[in-house]
């Protein structure tokens, strides 16, 4: 009797049949030690790359390559490559949008791709991120591909996804870290010279670390840093100089590549399609972009840069590192153009000062007390210097001389010309000559020596005790005010021309008697063309009147009840609109 071998039996049962042999390659057994393979590795290529070889082994194919998608670029990066000539690693495909819920073949993939002679795309895909794609050439036996195999790859390609995915998690991670490190440094890098370039206000240090730090960090040999003064052109507009240049001859900055620059608003790459008009000789000389460094909401400064030596493009970061470098150059120029200003305007002051402290000796500080008057002056000026002038002089015990005058502008320039007066009055004073002809000779010096732009308004009379009269001349001043006791007024007008309008003018003289509680006021045009601050005049219509009401008084009650209605008008405004000069002289 014979007993079959069950396990004979079930051998036989079991074998495959001969044509299905060929299968073996895509059992289960295969797709679990590829997946557990590829899950051992963090490394990207080593994963995708086995990818690829198991594939295209277990498919029989010769050509075949990885790609990870870029959501940035909405493009393709080549990761691996085998047996495809022209296609490198590195290279970037934009491929349109597709259908990634399916293996594509044939006519399906992407013209691209075909174009290097793939006929089969798998899409890699983990949970709902799209990781990229897995592109198969024909099989080298000219077959197609049959259905097993189709399923045997979509198979590996999904159970290999996470591997793909946790390796591409890994790059981008170190990516990070790197970025980060980078960030720390710059940071740090910044930390630095933002503590060197707040440590000095000399201006060529500030450039030399400019330079310094553009050359460390970034290779840059060439460069350009424009910045907007903080004085003032002729229009009111911020005047645009450049502080330093390297790698471009100065003669080459002409205004017009200056003016250019200054016009850019936003990041611009200097190159054929963005060249700002005016600016072509740049690219000649190797420049490649222009960034405006904007400072509380308006463009400060601009630095023009040159292609890094290493011949690499200027990255993010690098570019948010040059904006940050801009502005701490930006903000300490700025600062150190600022001290220059100070120290100026102090040198400035100190001048003034000075030129105050002279003006005020060669203007009595009191005038002289004489018999049968008093007196009373005030002298306020709108500037430091004023162009205003005024004088008392003893000519001998009987008579004296009072003068006022007030020069065209205000300031050092008036107050210089005032000078010159005062010199010409006190030369002719001891001159045995007529007040007319004293004053026909202070024109024709004034005029001699002053710019058709330049007049003096002047004023000037004896007081000869004995006989109590006023010999006065007038030339071009406001009227002297003569109010008699009895309250009527007289303006002393005779004269001439101003000086410094003509030499050779002759000018005549006018005498009045003052008697006892007459009050004569002699004044320039800052106390009748004081301003309110609604832009209104003071005016002779408003001095009369109080002259009038106030001539039983002292020349100082006078004097001072003018000053106070002035300053009442005014709103007692801290800087007058004009020099503001005043003499009462009071018979009594």
């Amino acid at each position: 009797m014979y007993i079959a071998d069950p396990f004979r039996i079930q051998t036989v049962m079991t074998d495959p049949a001969p044509d299905l042999r060929k299968t073996d390659r895509f059992d289960l057994r295969a797709i679990f030690e590829t997946s557990q393979l590829l899950s051992s590795s963090l490394d990207l290529e080593f994963v995708l790359s086995n990818l690829l070889r198991t594939a295209m082994g277990k498919l029989l194919v010769t050509k075949g390559t990885a790609l990870l998608f870029n959501p940035l670029r909405s493009a393709y990066n080549v990761a691996s490559v085998m047996g495809i000539a022209g296609l490198k690693k590195d290279d970037e495909l934009v491929l349109g949008p597709l259908k990634l819920d399916a293996t594509m073949h044939d006519e399906q993939v992407p013209e691209a791709l075909r174009e290097y002679g793939i006929k089969l795309v798998f899409p890699v895909a983990f949970g709902h991120r799209e990781i990229g794609l897995i592109g198969l050439g024909a099989k080298f036996t000219k077959q197609e591909f049959g259905e097993q195999e189709l399923e045997f790859m979509a198979s590996l390609v999904n159970m290999s996804s996470a591997a793909v995915h946790n390796s591409l998690m890994v790059e981008e991670l170190k990516i990070a870290n790197r970025d980060l490190d980078a960030k720390v440094q710059q940071l740090n890098t910044l930390f630095d010279l933002s503590q060197e370039f707040n440590s000095t206000v000399d201006r060529s240090s500030l450039v030399k670390l400019l330079t310094f730090a553009l050359m460390g960090q970034l290779t840059v040999m060439k460069h350009i840093f424009l910045i907007r003064s903080v004085s003032k052109g002729e229009e009111g507009q911020a005047v645009v100089q450049v502080v330093t240049h390297k790698g471009i001859r100065k003669d080459q900055l002409t205004p017009d590549v200056v003016n250019a620059l200054a016009e850019v608003k936003e990041m611009c790459l200097i190159e054929d399609k963005e060249v700002p008009k005016g600016c072509e000789s740049l690219v000649e000389e190797g420049f490649k972009m222009v960034l405006p460094i904007r400072h509380k909401g308006e463009t400060g400064a601009l630095l023009c840069l040159g292609a890094k030596m290493t011949g690499q493009e200027y990255q993010p970061d690098e570019i948010e590192f040059l904006y940050a470098l801009g502005n701490l150059a930006f903000v300490s120029l700025q600062n150190s153009y600022l001290v220059d200003e100070q120290i100026e305007k102090e040198r400035l002051e100190e001048e003034m000062r000075l030129a105050r402290e002279i003006q005020e000796r060669l203007q009595p500080s009191r005038l002289p007390k004489f018999e049968g008057l008093d007196t009373a002056s005030l002298a306020l000026p709108s500037r430091h210097v004023a162009g205003d002038y005024f004088d008392a002089i003893k000519l001998d015990g009987n008579r004296i001389l009072y003068a006022i005058a007030d020069v065209t502008g205000k300031g050092v320039p008036a107050s210089l010309l005032m000078s010159n007066l005062q010199a010409c009055l006190r030369v002719l004073v001891p001159l045995d000559i007529s007040i007319e002809e004293a004053t026909a000779h202070m024109n024709r010096v004034i005029t001699e020596n002053t710019g058709f732009d330049k007049f003096i308004t002047y004023f000037h009379g004896i007081y000869d005790k004995r006989d109590r009269t006023f010999t006065y001349v007038n030339a071009g001043h406001n009227p002297a005010t003569l109010v008699r006791k009895d309250g009527s007024m007289e303006l002393l007008e005779k004269g001439g021309l101003l000086l410094g309008v003509m030499a050779g003018m002759p000018y005549e003289k006018g005498v009045v008697t003052m008697n006892e509680g007459d009050v004569l006021a002699m004044f320039t045009d800052g106390v009748t063309e004081a301003m309110s601050p609604d832009g209104e005049e003071w005016g002779e219509e408003r001095l009369e009147p109080l002259l009038i009401e106030l001539r039983h008084n002292s020349a100082q009650e006078i004097l001072d009840g003018v000053r106070d209605a002035v300053r009442e008008f005014t709103d007692n405004a801290p800087v007058l609109s004009d020099d503001l000069t005043m003499i009462v002289v009071k018979a009594v």
